[in-house]
């Protein structure tokens, strides 16, 4: 059967591997990336289709009430982009576009999602991809309701009781916390419904390179896993694309033309979530008079109008929620602005798209900004055949200076009619971060990469450090000699220096009572744990399910006294994570006092899960009994879509292995751990053979009920293996061809 895109100039072919790949060879690049577009939108429809609704602010006219908080946040914040400037990177846009939208005008039918949903396809632009990159970086990581939990509580029960609960704060910080107390402690809790449930729960990613003097081959080599959520489809959608000079394999969003994570023969990168801080939050004594109108379209009523206060800060997010009846109008002596770095800057669709034909690592980071600005919040790691390094933090910031010289960090609410703290944004050169380090190597894991160098605070509610220290540690412990084989085993590595550093303190807790078998098997189990959190390790199923018990709001309710900000805080907050026991008893915090309280909590819970591993397992138990991950589509409760599942399955590792394996009890007085996060795929390039690597999808590459490619990669996957992917024309193993004539 012969395919057609009218714009495409010379005839093309998609040809599908046996794992799913589409392989598209072209005369030239626009006609590759036609073909890119056409083959995406040919798997991932719906999905391209849902994420645009989302970007755009206009799910609710698909999906009907339950998303009209989410639009009217993403109007009131210009996600959606309000002015798309022209761009060098269009030609490509349009040219991915024209393949979708081909694709689009052959169906012959509508897709059953669409029906599922009421909706229909239609033709998509660069509205669409402009919003789509905003959108991006909007939802990676929110720390506005970090800032405003801070600063109640602390306004609550005092600054000191805090201070060693987030990565930096300065005595400007804490002097904003004193005269903004007041309207701090008014502040309704209520906004934190503004984020949907999804939206609290961090992503993350690794990677890592090492320069050409270090690797076996004698080039440079990049290793990538981005952590998205377990679903079907998978997160990423994987193409190769090919013309004269020219090839390039990649991960991108379905519905945008860029390779977020990819390679050609020249340049490779890679990418992890930043947790770059783009929020600000802002008290204003005055309730602004300026608002703006918006009406949101919902499915199967009639429109919703909403008129939006906004002060020369941002939006007024208690005119938002009162609009939505999330709070209820009273008399106020503060409401409360927020800024988005990104909400006054406007976005072309052609930035970022021309990464792919990068020649140099500089090239590449070339390519994520225009005009200073990057709607990103990424670490960026590139490295090139000429053995240069680059990472950069591809984000648009306000510059604060507080880094431990005066000035604030922006970890909690400004008062906004101070002039101080109208911020300069960032500038593309200050976010080139590090070139060519001594070290010859590189590597990102959603920690603060950055400390104190540079002028103002980019990372300031970062993960856990356990990952980045893990993969340094194994760089150190190699030296030099680095090959593909070495890079996938540090992929699956499963030893947990989180663990390491927490067990201690736990085990001295549980020494407290030497009278409960519970708390000595416990005790025994830790002392011989060697940290690696295998499926068939024992001592996982203690340590872990401790974790999931948040201990520490009980501790904290019980000393500071109860209140509804401390029930919510790991629910709403996740990004001041640094509420375990290393942090809480630290030397001179305030919580010392109150040691032998939190270790007499912890011996009751732990007394809890060994009861509850009795009662569940019997007198053996292995981690892998209790930790499972399970794939399922959205619509999987439909006939259509039922059989787009797989697991569960037992696996190991955690949320801060290398091998990671994000897990959540479904309730406090449960012990199985649900394994919902994880690797979207894992890769190793060499650049000294830049068309063949390594390669594995936690799924599958289809998007179709009806495809074999859904879940294909899925058994490989979970047991930590790889396929070996070819670039090379004559290397593939064709399952099927999609040819294009010209016109």
């Amino acid at each position: 059967m012969k395919h057609r895109i009218p714009e495409a100039t010379a005839p093309l072919e998609i040809c599908w591997d046996k794992i799913g790949i589409p392989h598209i060879f072209a005369e030239n690049v626009e006609d590759a990336f036609r073909g890119m577009g056409y083959a995406c939108a040919s798997e991932r429809l719906w999905q391209l289709h849902l994420s645009n609704l989302y970007a755009t602010g206009t799910a609710a006219s698909a999906m009907g009430e339950k998303y009209v908080a989410q639009d009217l946040m993403h109007r009131a914040f210009n996600v959606t982009a309000y002015d798309i400037p022209d761009s060098p990177g269009d030609y490509i846009v349009d040219a991915y576009l024209q393949g979708v939208n081909s694709y689009v005008d052959s169906l012959d039918e509508i897709p059953p999602e669409f029906l599922k949903a009421g909706t229909q396809p239609r033709h998509y632009t660069r509205h669409d991809v402009a919003s789509r990159y905003r959108f991006t970086g909007w939802f990676q990581h929110k720390t506005w309701l970090e800032k405003i939990y801070l600063g109640k509580l602390m306004a609550t029960h005092g600054v000191d009781w805090f201070r060693n609960h987030v990565l930096r704060f300065s005595s400007a910080d804490a002097d904003n916390v004193a005269l903004l107390r007041d309207a701090l402690l008014d502040i309704d809790l209520n906004v934190a419904k503004l984020l949907f449930p999804h939206e609290t729960r961090l992503s993350g990613s690794n990677n890592w390179a090492v320069s050409a003097a270090l690797s076996k081959s004698g080039m440079p080599l990049l290793a990538m896993d981005p952590h998205q959520p377990h679903t079907i489809p998978n997160t990423f959608f994987y193409s190769h694309l090919s013309a004269p000079g020219w090839d390039t394999f990649g991960a991108s969003f379905p519905g945008v033309p860029y390779f977020m994570m990819g390679f050609n023969q020249d340049v490779s990168w890679g990418l992890t979530t930043g947790f770059v801080d783009t929020y600000d939050v802002f008290v204003e004594r005055d309730t602004p008079d300026f608002s703006r109108g918006y009406e949101i379209a919902v499915a199967g009523q009639a429109s919703r109008s909403f008129a939006v206060m906004e002060s020369k800060r941002g939006p007024i997010l208690e005119s938002i929620t009162d609009n939505l009846g999330i709070t209820v109008p009273a008399t106020r002596h503060h409401v409360t602005a927020l800024d988005w770095a990104m909400r006054d800057q406007p976005t072309s669709a052609g930035i970022l798209a021309l990464m792919p034909l990068a020649k140099t690592s500089a090239e590449l980071g070339s390519a994520l900004f225009e005009a200073d600005r990057c709607p990103l919040v990424n670490n960026i790691i590139a490295v090139d055949r000429h053995n240069t390094l680059h990472r950069y933090v591809a984000a648009t910031l306000r510059k604060r200076p507080g880094h431990g010289k005066p000035g604030v960090t922006g970890v909690v609410p400004l008062p906004g009619w101070d002039e101080q703290y109208a911020f300069d944004t960032s500038q593309a050169d200050e976010l080139l971060v590090e070139q060519n380090p001594a070290t010859g190597y590189l590597y990102t894991a959603n920690s603060d990469t950055m400390g104190d160098r540079g002028e103002y605070p980019i990372h300031n509610f970062p993960t856990q450090d356990a990952r980045a220290r893990r993969i340094e540690e194994l760089l150190i412990e190699q030296g030099d000699g680095f090959d593909t084989d070495y890079f996938l085993s540090m992929q699956r590595d499963l030893l947990d220096i989180r663990a390491r550093d927490l067990v201690p303190a736990y085990i001295q807790a549980l020494a407290t009572d030497q009278s409960s078998p519970e708390l000595r098997l416990a005790k025994s189990l830790l002392s011989g744990w060697d940290f690696v959190a295998h499926v068939d390790s024992k001592a996982a199923c203690v340590f872990y399910p401790l974790l999931e018990k948040r201990t520490h709001i009980r501790f904290m309710t019980a000393v500071l006294g109860d209140s509804a900000i401390l029930q919510t805080l790991s629910l709403v907050a996740p990004g001041l994570n640094r509420f375990s026991i290393d942090h809480f008893m630290c030397e001179g915090s305030p919580w010392l006092a109150y040691r032998a309280q939190f270790e007499a909590m912890v011996c009751e819970d732990v007394t809890a899960i060994i009861q509850s591993l009795s009662s569940t397992c019997g007198d053996d138990w292995r981690w892998g009994d209790i930790h499972k991950v399970r794939f399922g589509h959205s619509l999987r409760k439909f006939p259509t879509w039922q059989d787009m599942v797989v697991g569960p399955d037992p696996i190991g590792g955690s949320a801060t292995t290398l091998a990671m394996a994000t897990h959540v009890s479904p309730s406090p007085l449960e012990i199985v751990q649900e394994v919902y996060h994880g690797p979207a795929f894992r890769w190793v390039v060499d650049l000294a053979d830049a068309k063949h690597l390594k390669f594995v999808t936690a799924s599958g590459n289809g998007g179709l009920p009806d495809s074999q490619h859904i879940t294909d990669h899925y058994a490989a996957w979970l047991k930590g293996e790889y396929f070996d992917l070819s670039l090379v024309r004559d290397e593939l193993a064709v399952e099927r061809i999609d040819a294009f004539d010209v016109g």
